[in-house]
């Protein structure tokens, strides 16, 4: 087993190779360090979980992460306290992510196709070119860390309807939930497939019926709802306070971005552009040659070889899942997108490519069934590298960019600007013109300010008046949970005040007062927080009692 990841690591090197120097990439969401520098406030600040961040929305702040998935953020956090550089947190994540990735690919290969079969599929996995695209060129690493999660998923549901054994129950918990902390869209997609699989097996091992498994199937499900219930129940019940209807406007609408046949099968048509209307995009959707050709053998072969056919439904089924997936980049599945919102949410039909490789990979494993299945391995690595190894890489190296660079100047504008509408609170009827400026303006009245303390949890302020009554407008946004205290009484805050902005007033009294504004959670919060706690505090105890027992005979 250490030989086989040692070799594995080595392997799928070529893959980050780029990370392994001084620098930083551009690539489509350039916002990674930005997220994590905010992450990572949030912590300093003692905000945990991350909400609310301050430096965004053009310093009026917005609720990021209180609908953004955390998990590749919560990883690089703990990084900055050895005084790593942000940008290179972001490569370190981007590193461990494709290590994932191929990690859990190979322990689902072995388990089916033994291990030169779990190499194959890692293989596969890391070198699609989709998953390329999704960390070189557009810099979804959200998505990018989904795409480890499948192949975990698939294994813990198998492992826990096949054994019965109660133990796979927290992995499969854990496996889920991070799929959900990683980006709940793609939850949304692979949530139909996990299922599939599942009844896949239950109706294989006659289990069906079977009481207890099905009651740790539900388990497992409510446990990884319960992990991540500190993100994924405010994004359920607070989406209203965000402009989230944005996320599918415009150029993110999904009748844009469906995909034809020449683009998956055909032509690579590398390139570190954008998805555009119609055939020419700059980007490439390419499945790969091979992650087409060897499904559809293996497929034929299992007609004629015994150990191919020993597997065939599953291969039939992983097949189907293939062609599904495919189907739904296409626009002849416009109606099944028409028909169903919450799939709209999704924004482009091309991300069921995902899926895609997911299938095609882990079928792909299924080439060490044949004779001289380490020769096909061998020819396996080649031919990916040869055909696909080009494409993990950046258009373009950065060799003396350093955080001082990236978060400054225009570099710095363009981070608290960019996507400045995609979580705006509702009660900014408009993205601001300019920036905050300011942490406070008396737009009412005369008197004066000082601003004693301001981080992304907690504002204190100390004012004089010298009129007879003022009003204080601070430069934020009004959020659930932003509560204001003028000399230690609790204030009513009243967000359409600002019509335009609905930034948080506070009338003020003439004479000295002191100004006081904390981030608070909501009952669903604090709701989602507590489940989240005993959840992860029941998985360490259970983690404890079923650690292995050291034989001392």
């Amino acid at each position: 087993m250490k030989k086989d990841l040692a070799l594995l690591v080595l392997l799928i090197l070529p893959s980050f190779t780029w990370l392994l120097q001084p620098g930083f990439y551009p690539m489509h969401d350039d916002l990674q360090a930005m997220r994590q520098l905010e992450m990572n406030k949030c912590f300093h600040d003692g905000q945990i979980p991350c909400r609310w961040v301050s430096d965004l929305g053009f310093g009026f702040g917005y609720p990021l992460f209180n609908y953004y998935p955390p998990l590749p953020y919560l990883i690089g956090a703990p990084m900055h306290l050895l005084n790593i550089q942000y940008i290179d947190i972001v490569k370190i994540v981007g590193i461990l992510g494709f290590m994932l990735c191929a990690l859990n690919m190979y322990l689902l290969g072995k388990e089916f196709f033994g291990r030169r079969g779990g190499l194959i599929s890692s293989l596969f996995y890391t070198y699609a070119p989709y998953h390329a695209v999704d960390f070189w060129v557009r810099g979804a690493v959200n998505e990018f860390y989904a795409m480890a999660f499948y192949p975990a998923i698939f294994l813990t549901l198998y492992l826990l309807i096949k054994t019965g054994n109660s133990k796979y129950i927290k992995w499969s918990a854990l496996s889920i939930a991070g799929l959900m902390l990683s980006h709940n869209l793609m939850l949304l997609i692979f949530f139909p497939v996990a299922i599939i699989w599942s009844v896949f097996w239950l109706v294989k091992f006659r289990k069906l019926n079977n009481l207890i498994t099905l009651i740790n199937l539900i388990t497992s499900g409510l446990w990884s709802l319960g992990i991540s219930a500190f993100f994924t129940l405010p994004v359920i019940f607070e989406s209203k306070y965000a402009h989230i209807e944005t996320l599918t406007m415009g150029y993110f609408n999904y009748l844009a971005h469906f995909l034809n046949v020449r683009q998956i099968f055909l032509f690579p048509n590398w390139g570190y552009g954008s998805s555009e209307l119609g055939p020419n995009d700059g980007m490439s959707f390419f499945l790969g040659y091979l992650h087409w050709i060897v499904p559809l053998t293996l497929i034929l072969l299992s007609l004629f070889i015994k150990k191919l056919r020993m597997f065939r439904s599953m291969l039939y089924l992983l097949l189907l899942i293939l062609i599904w997936s495919l189907i739904m980049t296409h626009n002849k599945s416009t109606l099944i997108w028409d028909n169903f919102l919450p799939l709209q949410s999704l924004q482009f039909p091309w991300r069921f490519l995902t899926i895609s490789v997911f299938s095609a990979s882990f079928l792909s494993g299924a080439l060490a069934l044949l004779p001289k299945s380490k020769l096909l391995l061998l020819t396996s690595f080649t031919l990916l590298f040869l055909l696909n190894a080009n494409y993990f890489r950046p258009s373009t190296w950065l060799p003396n960019m350093t955080d001082s660079q990236k978060f400054s100047g225009k570099s710095w504008q363009y981070q608290i600007t960019s996507g400045i509408f995609d979580y705006l609170p509702i009660f900014a009827k408009a993205p601001p013109a300019d920036a905050a400026g300011s942490d406070l303006d008396i737009i009412s009245g005369i008197g004066e300010y000082r601003t004693l303390f301001k981080n992304s949890r907690l504002q204190k302020y100390s004012l004089s008046i010298t009129s007879s009554s003022a009003i204080a407008e601070l430069q934020t946004y009004y959020f659930p949970g932003w509560q204001a205290y003028l000399n230690g009484q609790k204030q009513i805050i009243d967000s359409t005040r600002d019509p335009l902005l609905g930034r948080i007033q506070v009338d003020l009294p003439k004479g000295s007062s002191d100004l006081i504004l904390k981030f608070n959670n909501t009952p669903i919060r604090t709701i989602s927080n507590l489940l989240s706690l005993i959840s992860w505090v029941c998985f360490i105890i259970i983690l404890w009692i079923q650690r292995p027992k050291k034989n001392l005979t």
